[in-house]
């Protein structure tokens, strides 16, 4: 895109140098990617922690729940093998007695494998599962005990009144025992319950809190790329501004294309100014003297031609050729009117600092001559395409060149296309002059400004 600037080689090279380009936001510090890296697999870790926790708290309550479901299974068989025990004993008859014995007997063998099985799922509970290793103990003492004495009380040898004195008691308390063992599960459980939630909860709240400040960063981030970026563009503004009309500047900022300027025919006005006396002052001054005078002209009359959205085409030493209409469009009346009131002002402002310098000009005098002509040129971009340069070429540039270099001291010499756009400017003289390369006459109108 910047293809059609007029630059050297040297000013792109400084342009796009790193140091110029340190903020741009294809720069942006390593140490920024590594710490954001860091951050986002931070958050993926807290991510699949509350996952795992999660997953461990529904696994957790699973087999709590199993446990309780076997250890209430458990009291549920203990008390079906003493409901049996009770019918054994009241069995006159001895074939029903020797199938309630059998069924005792198997019932014996399902709690007890069931009281294996509790104590196998509580190896996690230590506590709990000491005690149910007592219990496994003492069902089997209890049962071996009952078994000997049904045996006594079938021969005999004892009262049904002994067998029941030996059982009080004991099978209530073994059904306690299987009580606590479901509430010490549920204690246990409970805390190991609230314990993962709090880790899960706790995993949430520091990975929503890194997610929500990440996201708030990323944001200050970008904030502060488009801050710097801008800041950026403004800079090449600035500079580009320095070696190229701000029109163009701003037209090449504002669009991508790579020809943004293509030839047309348009209709301009051209202005071109002239020191008179200039090139004699270089010859007999220091060169100090000479530049300095020049930077102030062209620095005041510069800012003249912007104020009247003129565009500042070239500098030619001490002359300047300015266009309207190009690039930016308007009419012809505004064209010729802003281009006459910025001659005039030139002209004035001029004055001022000629009276400014008559110390270090001495005896040397200096004029300012403007000519102004328009009509239709082509403009767009002109050269090579590693050199290209924005500038308008036809008669209307030659003829408004021939008017400032055949305009009087201190004056601005019009054509009678511009005059025709401007009746209402006034104008001191009226002449036909021929212009080499032009085949009719030209008729000249002088704006006298002193």
């Amino acid at each position: 895109m910047l293809k059609i600037l007029n630059l050297p080689r040297e000013v792109y090279k400084y342009l796009f140098s790193e140091d110029i380009l340190q903020f741009s936001i294809t720069k942006i510090p390593i140490w920024i990617i590594i710490v954001g890296l860091l951050l986002v697999i931070l958050i993926s870790l807290g991510g699949f922690l509350n996952l795992y926790y999660l997953n461990t708290s529904h696994k957790e309550i699973e087999k709590i729940n199993e446990i309780i479901a076997l250890t209430q299974t458990t009291q549920i068989d203990f008390g079906n093998q003493l409901a049996l025990l009770y019918a054994m004993l009241l069995e006159n008859d001895n074939e029903e007695y020797r199938k309630y014995f059998h069924k005792f007997s198997y019932q014996y063998t399902i709690v007890q494998n069931e009281l294996f099985n509790l104590k196998l799922m509580l190896n996690e509970y230590p506590t709990i599962k000491q005690n149910m290793e007592q219990i496994v103990h003492y069902h089997k003492q209890f049962s071996e005990l009952l078994i000997d004495e049904i045996t006594q009380y079938k021969d005999n040898k004892i009262s049904a009144n002994d067998v029941y004195a030996i059982i009080k008691g004991k099978d209530q308390l073994t059904t306690d025992l299987l009580s606590k063992v479901c509430n010490d599960i549920n204690i246990v459980s409970y805390d190991r319950i609230i314990k993962t939630k709090n880790r899960y909860f706790s995993f949430s709240i520091v990975a929503i809190s890194g997610i929500s400040i990440i996201s708030l960063l990323l944001v200050l981030f970008i904030l502060y790329i488009v801050k710097t970026e801008k800041q950026y563009l403004v800079s090449i503004g600035t500079q580009l501004s320095s070696y190229l009309p701000s029109q163009l500047v701003q037209m090449i900022l504002r669009q991508q294309k790579q020809e943004i300027i293509p030839l047309q025919k348009k209709f301009i006005t051209v202005c071109f100014t002239d020191i008179q006396g200039f090139t004699k002052l270089t010859d007999l001054s220091e060169a100090e003297i000479a530049a300095n005078i020049l930077n102030e002209y062209l620095t005041h009359m510069t800012t003249i031609a912007h104020k009247y959205n003129g565009t500042v085409d070239k500098f030619l030493g001490d002359g300047i050729m300015i266009l309207f209409g190009a690039p930016y469009s308007m009419t012809p009346a505004i064209q010729v009117d802003n281009a006459i009131n910025m001659a005039i002002e030139m002209q004035k402002v001029f004055q001022e600092l000629y009276n400014f310098w008559k110390n270090e000009l001495k005896h040397h005098s200096l004029h300012l001559r403007i000519g102004i002509h328009c009509g239709y040129a082509t403009v767009g971009s002109f050269g090579p395409s590693d050199r290209l340069a924005f500038t308008a070429i036809g008669k209307v540039v030659n003829i408004a060149s021939r008017l400032e270099q055949l305009c009087n001291e201190d004056s601005i010499l019009i054509s009678s296309e511009v005059k025709k756009l401007a009746p209402h400017i006034t104008t001191t003289s009226v002449d036909t002059i021929s212009i080499r390369g032009i085949e009719q006459p030209v008729e000249v109108y002088t704006i006298r400004c002193i």
